[in-house]
């Protein structure tokens, strides 16, 4: 990481952060969580044939754990990306002591799963215990190097912020299916995961001689406050996007369960398409030095980008709901055809909300992520109150997500009102 706090080295340039600017960045990233996601999908439906079911059920328990780990990686990323980009002559110790906060949190992770691996392994009915060991070898790794992709990310050097995500499902994918085809099994599949842990923290790392004058001050005040905006986030957006899914399998018997998981699938492309947006307009909105015309000319196209996004994908299914349920599934899930429009559509104002209340956390505007856990907490109070059929499912929805975004451009606006008149 280039130094920034050296007394003798002058601070960088701040990158560009126009529209051509947020646009490639965008580019790339979109580009990167297509990849990434087919190779994922590419290597569950590997992993269903090549394991014998019992196995693959560990394997995709193996995959959901790191999904849950990866709350804590996002929020170590959004504090780092918002710190180097809000508090430059900071960023060399910030960025050190985040570190070690992550390697620490890692650490208790990774005696909890050695010491706990017989039980879990009992609990969960898991074939082997070696599983939840050698997931847990990788888990400090993970957790630093989310710092080090927020450095990335908070200096706007989004290429190599991609290139790590593209190592790091490359490395996963390649590695799980060569391990698995070897005889190794469900264990294989998870040396794999962490293997591409270590692949992916080399291309972020940097040698500690580069990090500058690492005993500056740590703002710590802000710390905590971007650490609890992330938080309050990131804990909306697991209750909206894997809420649905948990409750469809409690209400809904197996084969429809089934279907609705492949409708939410197209409508989790739209959101993974839409936190490219987020990931490249964050450092930039964080920028405390970044005029307020710049930056709100920046939330508009983000915003505008984000539903360019998701009416090409609405427009899509509303035409050919069919033909892309076909294409994806195959003809088995042709019943999840007319599922795929109020889902898409429910995602997309999520996915509206959901860079209001991040752009609340890289503003300091706590409002704007909290209208996003209500919104979490809404919805799931509507599903268990309401929600018998995968129709009734999606549409409400539809509505807790209508509310959502309302409400978090209620609150952006009214801040922005605010900030007009303080200024």
């Amino acid at each position: 990481m280039a130094s920034r706090e050296s007394a003798v080295t002058p601070m960088p340039s701040i990158p560009r952060t126009g529209r051509s600017s947020l646009l490639a960045n965008t580019a790339v990233l979109s580009a990167t969580t297509l990849g990434v996601s087919a190779a994922n999908y590419g290597l569950n439906v590997a992993l269903a044939r090549l394991l014998p079911p019992a196995e693959f059920g560990d394997a995709n328990l193996a995959i959901n754990l790191v999904l849950a780990a990866a709350v804590v990686a996002a929020t170590l990323q959004l504090v780092s990306s918002k710190m180097i980009a809000t508090h430059p002559e900071s960023a060399a110790a910030v960025t050190r002591t985040l570190a070690l906060i992550a390697g620490s949190i890692g650490l208790v992770v990774l005696l909890a799963f050695t010491a706990g691996a017989w039980v879990l392994a009992d609990v969960l009915r898991t074939s082997t215990p070696w599983m939840f060991v050698v997931l847990g070898l990788g888990l400090p790794i993970y957790f630093m190097q989310a710092v080090y992709r927020g450095v990335l990310q908070g200096d706007l050097r989004i290429s190599r912020l991609a290139l790590s995500y593209g190592v790091e499902a490359a490395v996963r994918v390649v590695g799980a299916i060569a391990l698995v085809w070897a005889g190794f099994g469900v264990v294989g599949a998870c040396v794999a995961i962490t293997l591409s842990f270590v692949a992916s923290a080399a291309v972020v790392w940097r040698r500690r001689g580069a990090d500058g004058n690492t005993q500056g001050r740590v703002p710590w005040l802000a710390v905590r406050a971007v650490a609890l905006g992330a938080t309050i986030l990131l804990v909306g957006q697991v209750l909206i996007n894997n809420g649905d899914l948990v409750l469809s399998k409690v209400f809904f018997d197996p084969v429809v369960a089934g279907l609705y998981a492949s409708a939410a699938l197209v409508g989790r492309a739209v959101f993974f398409l839409s936190w490219s947006v987020v990931q490249a307009v964050f450092p930039v909105a964080a920028r405390a030095s970044l005029p307020a015309v710049e930056r709100r000319r920046a939330v508009l196209l983000a915003v505008g980008m984000v539903a360019v996004i998701g009416g090409v994908a609405l427009v899509t299914v509303f035409f050919w709901s069919d033909t892309v349920s076909n294409v994806m599934f195959g003809s088995t899930y042709a019943g999840a055809a007319s599922l795929l429009f109020p889902y898409v559509l429910a995602t997309t104002l999520f996915a509206l909300a959901n860079l209001l209340g991040a752009l609340g956390v890289a503003t300091g505007r706590l409002a704007v992520p909290i209208v996003v856990l209500a919104g979490g907490a809404l919805q799931t109070i509507l599903l268990i109150s309401l929600a018998r059929t995968p129709e009734m499912m999606v549409w409400l929805q539809v509505i807790a997500m209508s509310v959502t975004a309302l409400g978090a451009a209620l609150f952006w606006t009214m801040s922005e009102k605010r900030l007009d008149k303080a200024l």
